[in-house]
């Protein structure tokens, strides 16, 4: 077994997540000490498969004041949710060369959603989130942010890392 370094800087490379089978999301302080989006794809065209190109390319998604952080693409490829700042969370469009589009804040909060995970239909997000008690409970959250956020554990103690079952 192998793995590929593709950074190779003294940056800080975190959260990577698979946008297809050619492409890598990932949040980077390397542009400007902020915590932005970048795709990597390999940059030779003989070979896309960025674990077996030598060459690589990387693409800056995003450019804002707060930090982006947590992405999760939906299983279909054309959503991503991430947290932006401390605690907004964010759906929106994604193409496959990266293109942010159609952004929504489900959550506009003070503490970051935690365990973010679609649900197999890609309909609906579930994840974790504190209370103003630091209690942190499990929500389901209609990810075109037609309805609510559901609280599904009201819980005295700490419920995260959510899941969908498969039935």
């Amino acid at each position: 077994t192998r793995s590929v370094n593709v950074s190779e800087h003294p940056n800080r490379d975190m959260n990577p997540t698979w946008l297809s089978d050619t492409s890598l999301v990932f949040c980077s302080d390397r542009a400007d000490g902020n915590f932005e989006f970048f795709l990597l794809r390999s940059a030779d065209r003989a070979e896309p498969n960025p674990f077996k190109s030598l060459k690589h390319e990387l693409i800056r998604m995003t450019t804002t004041k707060d930090d982006e952080s947590s992405p999760v693409v939906s299983s279909d490829g054309k959503k991503i949710a991430y947290v932006r700042g401390r605690g907004d969370l964010i759906v929106a469009d994604i193409a496959g060369d990266g293109k942010l589009s159609n952004e929504k804040v489900l959550v506009d909060g003070w503490d970051g959603a935690n365990g973010i995970t679609w649900s197999p239909d890609n309909k609906w997000l579930a994840y974790s989130l504190s209370d103003l008690y630091f209690n942190s409970e499990v929500f389901i959250h209609a990810a075109d942010n037609s309805k609510p956020p559901v609280n599904v554990t009201m819980h005295p103690r700490t419920d995260a890392q959510p899941f969908w079952s498969a039935d």
